[in-house]
């Protein structure tokens, strides 16, 4: 976040918005959710709120003439990154506040492919607050804006994640079939110039949901879901590299619960110190949320000294203050 030109960036003094500073600001969102992915939403959050007051400053500069729709996009997706740092620091109102802003641009801006996206991310939040039935509220409202928007890829991102909700439901037969589907989509999806909200969505991403719904099956059916869900996470750990350090972060305190879950407490204990280490690196509210199974799991097997230091570790990360 040093480079000049990225902190220098104003909007235009001109009266009319044109192309040109939609692709300047299209860039600038890129470079910060880059930084989200990498660091956590904590650290750039402010800068896109800083871009927010400048791309409503674009919007009012194209009033005297129809708002470009790419312009309109290019705000609805600020404000979409925007509730997705503030989800990630743990302020959910505000993130609300900012995906339903989001929608409302992206509807105007006739972008589906955008509002299937806004409400992926809806319905994350309220997925990760323990509301899986109104997740999937927001995650089959996006599958609709994904059909009307003909993305192979936007679906296959819904599909993957309503999938998610039913195995946190402990409904297994939708949840498998559901994943089967966003094999399918994924198989079938242009991936090679995604927009920037959907470039996340790779191979790596997909093993990562696999092993993260089997990882939520393990827990709230049948542990032997572990042994599918231990593979996946290892492939998608592999494949996530620096530019993707929460999403490994996640996976690496997915793997150590399910090595637990197993009965594998050495090595479950061996990943999960890879957990806690790679969590202590994000300015993320939501990896201290994600890790709490994983410190249940290991309470369990506190009669085992590396286990139970482990928990003390997890313990200590959770209670410490979060900089965001």
């Amino acid at each position: 976040m040093t480079n000049p030109d990225f902190i220098s960036f104003r909007p235009p003094a001109h009266g009319r918005s044109g192309t040109g500073d939609a692709e300047q600001l299209e860039a600038h969102i890129s470079a910060l959710r880059t930084v989200d992915y990498r660091c956590g939403g904590g650290m750039c959050r402010e800068a896109v709120m800083v871009r927010i007051h400048w791309g409503h400053e674009l919007l009012g500069m194209a009033t005297a003439g129809p708002v470009p729709d790419r312009l309109l996009s290019a705000v609805a997706d600020l404000h979409n990154l925007a509730g997705w740092t503030c989800f990630d620091s743990g302020n959910v109102g505000a993130a609300d506040h900012h995906f339903d802003i989001a929608l409302q641009l992206a509807k105007q801006g006739n972008n589906d492919e955008l509002a299937a996206n806004i409400h992926y991310r809806k319905g994350r939040l309220r997925l990760h607050h323990g509301s899986p039935d109104a997740a999937l509220t927001h995650f089959q409202l996006g599958q609709l804006a994904a059909h009307k928007s003909g993305s192979r890829l936007a679906a296959s991102i819904l599909h993957a994640n309503q999938a998610w909700a039913y195995a946190k439901k402990g409904a297994a037969e939708p949840a498998l079939g559901l994943l089967a589907r966003a094999a399918d989509d994924f198989g079938h999806a242009d991936v090679s110039q995604p927009p920037d909200w959907a470039r996340f969505f790779t191979e790596t991403e997909l093993s990562a949901l696999v092993g993260t719904v089997h990882t939520e099956l393990a827990c709230t059916v049948d542990k032997q879901h572990s042994r599918v869900a231990i593979p996946a996470l290892t492939e998608a750990i592999k494949g996530y590299g620096p530019d993707m350090a929460r999403s490994r972060s996640f996976c690496l305190i997915m793997l150590a619960t399910d090595h637990m879950l197993a009965g594998d407490v050495e090595q479950g204990v061996a990943v999960g110190i890879q957990a806690v280490s790679a969590a202590e690196t994000l300015k993320s509210v939501r990896v201290k949320d994600r890790i709490r199974p994983l410190e249940r799991q290991t309470d369990k097997h506190r009669d085992n000294a590396d286990a139970h230091a482990l928990s003390d570790c997890i313990t200590t990360f959770i209670t410490s203050p979060t900089h965001t």
